[in-house]
């Protein structure tokens, strides 16, 4: 069984929290809240997150701010924002928050549906990430494994090339000792006759 994924909710009025939590309730979601963008960024640094659910109007630090923060962060870089307006977002309002690492927009108030199939988007692109990096680990003790292993008969073949030269210069060695007498006693009969 999967464990539960981590969507991060993140609206200054716990009403619209609410909204959300009741809209995104699924036993394969854990959703965290946040009222302010320093509890979200606590959240962030504590947990996994998949997607994150960004209200746009918030106090202190709004949340295309906000986005900036979080994308400026190497860790946070590639974790999904989608923006929750109220009011109509125009040209130039949809392109400072594209900029700001937005992949959506929705309207308040916003369609049940559509939010629960961009989360579930978000959560299945963030499964098969995690599952593909936990293959390529396994790969890459198998790969540091089998080099080893490599490593290891390479030594080994090395070893017996060592032995396998000098087992040949000794025969080569203890012929040609018997060979000289031999060979001298053969040139002092053939210089005889």
């Amino acid at each position: 069984m999967d464990l539960p994924i981590d969507i991060l909710l993140v609206d200054d009025d716990p009403r619209n929290l609410d909204v959300l939590e009741a809209t995104l309730a699924d036993r394969g979601y854990r959703l965290l809240r946040a009222e302010d963008a320093d509890r979200a960024l606590r959240l962030l640094l504590d947990h996994d997150v998949a997607a994150i659910v960004l209200d746009i109007q918030m106090p202190r630090v709004n949340g295309i701010e906000l986005a900036q923060i979080i994308k400026g962060t190497k860790r946070f870089r590639q974790i999904p924002i989608l923006f929750l307006t109220a009011h109509f977002v125009d040209d130039h309002d949809a392109i400072a928050g594209y900029d700001a690492g937005a992949v959506d927009y929705l309207i308040k108030p916003f369609n049940p549906q559509i939010l629960r199939q961009k989360i579930a988007v978000f959560a299945d692109l963030f499964r098969k990430t995690r599952a593909l990096a936990e293959l390529n680990e396994q790969l890459e003790a198998r790969v540091k494994e089998r080099t080893l292993e490599l490593e290891k008969s390479a030594a080994a073949l090395q070893a017996a090339a060592r032995q396998k030269d000098e087992f040949l210069a000794v025969l080569a060695h203890e012929l040609r000792n018997p060979l000289a007498p031999l060979r001298t006693g053969v040139d002092l009969l053939m210089q005889m006759q």
